[in-house]
C-alpha cells in the first residue's frame, strides 16, 4: 500500500518552483495549484534514468503516450478515447489557445462560466477574442450552471464555449444533465466546446465524473478535450499537455495545428506522463486520501477560527474556495499578505462573484493548513 505524506516545510523551502521564490520566506504560499507532496516514485525513477542517460533531447509524439491515457481513461471512466485523434501540445494553456486560433478570429466570442480559472481569460485574450461570461448560479452550497444564460451567449453569435469541467475554483463536477443539456446547445448554434479536464482524476468518492466526450454523439460532434497528468501527478514543470477528440470534422480541424505543436512538449514530460498513467494511480489515490481529510479539516478549522467564512467542501480538485464577504474587507487577500503572512489566491482575478473569495491550495499538510487558517483569523477576527 502506498503512503504519501506532504514535505516539511523546511524541505519545501529549498524547492525551486514560483510557489516557493516568489514570495519573503515568512510568507505561507497557498495559491499556486502544485502539490507539496514528493511526486510518485515510478515517475520519478523513470526521469533518474533519462537523466542519468542524457536522454534529454526532443520529443514529438510516443504512441506510448495516447495508450497509456486510453487505459487510464476506460478503468476510470469507461471511455473508449480515439487514439487516432490525439495531439500533444505545450501544456493545457497552450492547447487552449492553439484550438482558440484554430476556431476562432480576432473579436469572436468564446464563452466562460465565472468564477473561473484565471488563466482562461489570459487564453481568450492571446487568441484576439472576447470573452462572454455566463456566470455559475450560486444557490446556498450548491453551483450550478445557469443554462438559459448560456443558451442566450450561444444564440448571441458565440463561437467557442470554454468548459472548466470539473471546475476550478468552486470543485463542481458538471452533471450528465447539464453535459447533455450543453451538447445540444453547441449543436444547435454551431459552438465548439473545449472541455478543459486537467482536473479530471481529482475526483473524491461518492462523486462522479462524466468526460464531455463520454457523454454522447452530439457531444463528440461538438467538442474535444484539453488535459494533462500535470496537475494530479503534480508534473507541471515538465510540460506535456493533450489534445482529444473523437470526431472526423473536428479531427480535421485539429490536423492544422502547428506541425512544431507536438515537438514544442518536453521529453521528459511525454514519458512522465506514461508512467503516470500507467502506474500512478496507488500514489494518486494515497494522495486524494490525504487531500480528502484535508477539505474536511479546512472547515472544522475555518468554523472555529472564521467562523463568519462561508466554505462549500469541493466534490474535486485540491483547491478551497473561501467566502470572507462577512468580515468586510477591501483587497483581503493583500489584507491577508500584508498582515498574516499567508499568500492565497485573489477571488477577484477568477471574475463574476470571486471578489469576496480566497483560493486556498489544500494539497499540503495539515499543520501548514491550520497555520494558515490561525493567520488569517489572527488578521480577520482580532
Amino acid at each position: 500500500m502506498v503512503r504519501v505524506s506532504a514535505d516539511s516545510l523546511v524541505e519545501l523551502r529549498k524547492r525551486r518552483s514560483a510557489k516557493w521564490r516568489t514570495f519573503p520566506e515568512d510568507v505561507l504560499p497557498l495559491p499556486v495549484a502544485e502539490m507539496d507532496y514528493p511526486i510518485a516514485k515510478p515517475i520519478r525513477d523513470v526521469l533518474i534514468d533519462m537523466v542519468k542517460r542524457s536522454d534529454t533531447g526532443y520529443s514529438g509524439i510516443a504512441p506510448e503516450l495516447p495508450q497509456a491515457f486510453a487505459n487510464y481513461a476506460k478503468r476510470n471512466w469507461d471511455w473508449t478515447v480515439n487514439k487516432d485523434q490525439f495531439y500533444l501540445a505545450t501544456d493545457v494553456g497552450v492547447a487552449g489557445v492553439e484550438v482558440l486560433r484554430l476556431w476562432t478570429q480576432p473579436g469572436d466570442k468564446v464563452v466562460i462560466n465565472t468564477p473561473v480559472y484565471l488563466n482562461f481569460f489570459t487564453w481568450i485574450k492571446e487568441a484576439k477574442c472576447e470573452a462572454v461570461d455566463v456566470p455559475l448560479s450560486h444557490l446556498g452550497d450548491e453551483w450550478a450552471l445557469d443554462l438559459a444564460g448560456l443558451e442566450d451567449a450561444f444564440a448571441a453569435g458565440a463561437k467557442v464555449y470554454l468548459l472548466c469541467h470539473p471546475h476550478n475554483p468552486v470543485g463542481h463536477i458538471f452533471t450528465l444533465d447539464e453535459l447533455e443539456k450543453i451538447a445540444e446547445l453547441a449543436k444547435k448554434y454551431g459552438v465548439l466546446v473545449i472541455s478543459d479536464e486537467i482536473h479530471a482524476p481529482l475526483i473524491f468518492s461518492g462523486a462522479k465524473f462524466i468526460p464531455y466526450l463520454n457523454v454522447n454523439e452530439t457531444a463528440r460532434e461538438t467538442g474535444l478535450c484539453i488535459t494533462s497528468a500535470s496537475k494530479s501527478w503534480n508534473l507541471a514543470g515538465l510540460k506535456c499537455a493533450q489534445i482529444v477528440s473523437d470526431d472526423s470534422a473536428i479531427n480535421d480541424r485539429l490536423a492544422l495545428l502547428p506541425i512544431s505543436s507536438a515537438w514544442r512538449a518536453s521529453l521528459l514530460g511525454v514519458w512522465a506522463s506514461i508512467v503516470a498513467y500507467n502506474q500512478g494511480e496507488p500514489w494518486l489515490k494515497a494522495v486524494l486520501k490525504n487531500i480528502d481529510e484535508n477539505r474536511h479539516y479546512l472547515a472544522k478549522l475555518l468554523k472555529k477560527h472564521l467562523p463568519k467564512a462561508k466554505y462549500t467542501v469541493p466534490d474535486s480538485t485540491y483547491l478551497a474556495w473561501i467566502d470572507l464577504s462577512e468580515y468586510g474587507q477591501e483587497e483581503v487577500t493583500k489584507l491577508l499578505l500584508d498582515k498574516g503572512r499567508v499568500a492565497l489566491s485573489n477571488g477577484a482575478d477568477f471574475g463574476g462573484v470571486g471578489k469576496d473569495f480566497v483560493r486556498l491550495n489544500l494539497a499540503t499538510s495539515k499543520e501548514i493548513i491550520k497555520e494558515a487558517v490561525i493567520r488569517m483569523a489572527s488578521v480577520l477576527e482580532d
